[in-house]
């Protein structure tokens, strides 16, 4: 079978990379090509060639630093990476000469027997997936955890047995094509749907149809969890049971009021979270006593709203999956209620995805001392909306390292400096991780 790559990405155990040694090992014809070079793509290409002589496998063919027409003809399947636009023109070529559009996950998704749980939506989703999995470790002896989680499932598909549970989380892109092959997990959780994306999605509606694609398909005997405090998703009604959860009473199914739960997860956007993994928790029917062990040890992940340094007084702060303006206030809520008296000095701005930022703006000049931006169009809008309020404390940077330099020239004992960005991170970075690495090394000089 031939099989043709689009995108290797950055991560050893990516969609990309998994997917080229998934094939390999099969013994398929496989051609890699993607927009990065040689050079830039490096260490994965290190990577494959270890995997190959390891298992006696002939090398893919590799195209690098762009894509060529005739890489996307005459494929049994092109492998999308979740960051190839679904329009692309040679995803069209591809079809057109009678290829199936896969991505891991629709892979995966179509030859896995175990029980499923997806978790989609535009916040929280990360933190929601990673405490589902912890709690359903300490009672279920094999769980999986992957998808958007920088796990492609496909380095575990060969290990999965059909008792065995999965948690993936899903973005929009991986959930695009769930409508073509219709797939959907057994237990499906859209934690909210905020505004994102827009500069890849035509519009909202278009953004929010790819999330409802989660469970669309689902069966009679699976589950839809929902949010029942987002406009959103308080609308929505699946075609098996749904359950709705709210982060006021995020806790009342599971627990009474006499029963006292101790929760390491800071910030009210949290609730919402617990709420939805308590839900899949009470579904899959996981004791009470040891769900109350894991929210008292579950802090989160990193790089969200991740304290990663306290030097001479000030607290530093990083917060780079924050790429909507809708997940920086979220940040300014949960450490302005902290640090009174507008001590946070923000590190924010960079690429704009077509998103609003007004109500951004009032709560930099309600909780922020001062703002270090980024360049980029996304800075642009933010600035307007900033004079137009007549915040004047603004500050430009050319890099990370300069943006923390005068962060910490502004900043004195007992402030706060929060890399929140509220935009995407192209350009300057790689992608929103680098972002986050780069930050803490500037912490670190």
């Amino acid at each position: 079978m031939k099989v043709a790559i689009m995108g290797l990405g950055l991560y050893v155990n990516g969609s990309g990379i998994r997917a080229a040694k998934f094939f390999i090992g099969k013994g398929d014809e496989v051609l890699i090509t993607d927009l990065k070079n040689k050079r830039e793509l490096a260490s994965q290409i290190i990577e494959l060639r270890k995997f190959c002589a390891k298992n006696n496998k002939k090398m893919p063919f590799l195209h690098l630093g762009g894509h060529k027409k005739e890489d996307f003809k005459n494929n049994d399947i092109v492998m999308r990476n979740p960051g190839v636009p679904k329009d692309s023109p040679f995803l069209k070529i591809a079809r057109k000469t009678g290829a199936q559009i896969e991505t891991d996950i629709s892979i995966f998704m179509k030859s896995c027997d175990a029980t499923i749980i997806g978790v989609t939506g535009t916040r929280g989703k990360s933190t929601t997936t990673a405490l589902i999995y912890e709690i359903l470790k300490i009672k279920y002896p094999r769980v999986w955890l992957g998808g958007n989680i920088k796990v492609s499932p496909l380095s575990f598909i060969e290990k999965i047995k059909p008792s065995d549970i999965v948690v993936l989380e899903l973005s929009s892109w991986m959930l695009e094509n769930f409508n073509e092959y219709k797939i959907a997990p057994h237990i499906a959780v859209v934690t909210n749907i905020y505004p994102d994306h827009l500069n890849t999605y035509k519009n909202m509606a278009e953004y929010t149809s790819a999330k409802k694609n989660i469970f669309k398909y689902q069966k009679t005997g699976d589950y839809l969890v929902l949010n029942k405090e987002n406009k959103i998703t308080k609308k929505w009604k699946g075609y098996c049971k749904t359950i709705y959860f709210s982060k006021n009473q995020p806790f009342l199914s599971l627990f009474n009021k006499k029963n006292k739960i101790e929760i390491k997860l800071k910030g009210d956007h949290n609730l919402e979270n617990i709420g939805a993994a308590l839900t899949v928790a009470k579904i899959m029917k996981v004791p009470k006593i040891k769900i109350k062990k894991v929210l008292k040890n579950f802090g989160g992940l990193s790089d969200r709203q991740e304290v990663i340094a306290k030097k001479n007084g000030i607290v530093f702060v990083n917060d780079t999956t924050a790429t909507t303006p809708d997940g920086a206030i979220a940040a300014l809520h949960t450490f302005g209620a902290e640090q009174k008296n507008k001590k946070i000095i923000l590190i924010a701005g960079g690429k704009d995805k077509r998103l609003e930022y007004k109500q951004l703006a009032k709560e930099i000049k309600k909780y922020c001392k001062a703002i270090i931006f980024f360049p980029g169009t996304a800075t642009e809008k933010i600035n307007y909306q900033l004079s137009i309020i007549n915040y004047q404390l603004i500050i430009m940077a050319k890099d990370m390292k300069d943006a923390v330099k005068k962060a910490r020239q502004q900043a004195i004992r007992g402030d706060m400096v929060l890399l929140s960005p509220a935009a995407a991170s192209f350009g300057l970075f790689k992608n929103e991780f680098d972002r986050g690495e780069q930050f803490k090394k500037a912490i670190r000089e």
